[in-house]
């Protein structure tokens, strides 16, 4: 599809095109000078620790161990956080 940008260097995206108003993307000039842009997702700060590959390692470990079968019950669990409590005091 040919466009011509208006007097701000805009242009209107195609309606199929994944961006919306309001759209965080990443924009980035190409080393042939053609321009690639890339919608992303932003994260809020205090939500950032769960994208870290610590976090991540863990949950797709506690994952495999669900599809295992590997499960604790509910007294097993009150030792667990009594002990974790106990660690943080």
């Amino acid at each position: 599809m040919l466009q011509l940008s208006d007097n701000r260097r805009r242009f209107v995206m195609p309606k199929d095109a994944p961006i919306g108003p309001n759209t965080a993307a990443e924009v980035e000039v190409l080393a042939d000078g053609r321009v690639m842009i890339t919608p992303v997702l932003t994260i809020p700060i205090h939500e950032a620790w769960a994208v870290t590959p610590e976090s991540r390692a863990r949950t797709a470990a506690s994952e495999k161990a669900y599809r295992e079968g590997h499960t604790i019950g509910a007294e097993e669990l009150d030792v667990l956080i009594a002990e974790r409590l106990k660690r943080t005091k």
